[in-house]
C-alpha cells in the first residue's frame, strides 16, 4: 500500500489538514486508512493529471468529496471566499485538499492559515516555500484579499513584509 507521505508535494499543516498533488485511487485509499474523511480537489476536471471518477472513487471508499475548480489564471475574490467557507464547512474532519501539484492547493492554505486561523504571515511563508514558491499573480492575489503585506523580496529572502 501506498503511504500518504508519497503523494506528491504532499504536506500536513496539521493532524486535521493535509494538502498535495493529485493522488493515485492506491494514495486515495491510503488516506482513508490514515483517518481522513474528506478529500477537497481544486482541479478542473481537464488537468492533465486528474483522476478519471475521482468523486465516484472517493465516494466508494465512504470519504465526502468536495469538488471546487479554481482556476488560476483568473482568481477572483470568490475564489478564495468559497475555499474558505469549504474549509469552515470541514473543521473538526480530517481533511486533505489537492490540485494536480499542491500548487493552487498550497496558496490558498497559506491565505486561509493567516486570514482566518492568525497565523503569522512570516511563519505561513516559511511553509509555503517549502512546498513551492509562487508566482507574481498569487502574491498580488494575496495582497488583494486582505493579506499584510508579501512581496516578491520576501519570497527571495523568506522575510514576510506583515511586521
Amino acid at each position: 500500500m501506498h503511504k500518504i507521505e508519497n503523494i506528491s508535494q504532499f504536506h500536513s499543516y496539521s493532524e486535521s489538514l493535509s494538502a498535495g498533488g493529485q493522488p493515485t485511487l492506491e494514495q486515495l485509499k491510503s488516506l482513508k486508512e490514515a483517518g481522513f474523511e474528506v478529500i477537497i480537489n481544486i482541479s478542473p476536471v481537464s488537468a492533465r493529471n486528474a483522476l478519471h471518477n475521482e468523486h465516484q472513487l472517493t465516494e466508494n471508499l465512504k470519504l465526502d468529496y468536495i469538488h471546487f475548480p479554481v482556476d488560476c489564471s483568473a482568481l477572483k475574490p470568490f475564489h478564495y471566499l468559497t475555499f474558505r467557507n469549504i474549509l469552515k464547512s470541514t473543521e473538526g474532519q480530517k481533511t486533505f485538499i489537492h490540485c494536480g501539484a499542491n500548487i493552487k492547493s498550497s496558496n490558498l492554505i497559506h491565505m486561509y492559515l493567516v486570514l482566518e486561523k492568525g497565523i503569522d504571515e512570516a511563519e505561513s511563508l516559511s511553509i509555503l516555500k517549502k512546498i513551492q514558491n509562487p508566482e507574481d499573480k498569487w502574491l498580488s492575489y494575496f495582497k488583494r484579499m486582505g493579506m499584510p503585506g508579501v512581496t516578491k523580496q520576501d519570497f527571495i529572502t523568506g522575510v514576510s513584509g506583515s511586521k
